[in-house]
């Protein structure tokens, strides 16, 4: 005769095995909810990674266009922003006839009305901080000087009836090898707080033979 279990002892292991069944089916049905709640996640990121990738773009594209728009708008109100500050000179300048090689340059007016004839200077129409700039282009005409040097000097000076003196502002010192289609471009520029009726002028101290093209002006701040 074989061996027989008890009932009762048939009966737990029985329920140990649903119940460990149970447990699986549950531990598979938690994974794949894990799974989808990834998945979701996955897709929200993404989602909103497109979003961001699009406003970053929209608000580029955004900035270029006003920049752009700005840029054209100023390019066209610069007659009405600072018409009176800014002069131009030929390209070859004039200067004071005073039999001397240190001079005050002589301008034509491209635009704008405080400029002074008599003192060869922009007049400041009112107090306030001025940029004021030069540029000119040396260039050496004298092609029996091949390889010497010559030498640059600017000042920039203000005049005004409360001061009988002219005042520096500023100066360069620089220069130009003499060689054959050799030049250099010096540029002067800098912010001053100048006063009404403030007469700006530019003074050569040394090479003004050797200048080719220059400008001069200034505008508010």
């Amino acid at each position: 005769m074989g061996h027989t279990l008890p009932a009762e002892t048939t009966c737990e292991d029985s329920m140990i095995d649903m119940g460990q069944d149970r447990s699986a089916l549950i531990l598979i049905k938690h994974c794949r909810d894990m799974k989808q709640q990834e998945m979701c996640l996955r897709l929200i990121t993404l989602f909103l990674l497109l979003i961001c990738t699009a406003l970053f773009i929209f608000m580029n594209g955004a900035i270029l266009r006003q920049r752009g728009i700005s840029g054209s708008s100023s390019q066209e109100s610069t007659a009405e922003q600072s018409p009176a500050y800014s002069k131009q000179c030929p390209a070859a300048p004039v200067t004071i006839a005073n039999g001397s090689s240190e001079v005050y340059m002589k301008w034509n007016v491209e635009f704008g009305e405080n400029y002074s004839e008599e003192k060869c200077a922009i007049v400041i129409p009112k107090t306030d901080y001025y940029f004021v700039y030069v540029r000119i282009t040396l260039k050496c005409h004298n092609l029996e000087e091949d390889g010497k040097f010559r030498k640059f000097g600017l000042y920039l000076h203000s005049w005004n009836k409360a001061y009988p003196q002219a005042v520096e502002l500023t100066h360069v010192w620089d220069g130009v090898f003499c060689t054959l289609g050799g030049y250099r471009s010096v540029f002067v520029g800098q912010l001053f707080d100048l006063l009404e009726g403030d007469h700006v002028s530019v003074w050569i101290a040394e090479g003004y033979e050797l200048i080719s093209r220059s400008s001069f002006g200034a505008y508010l701040a």
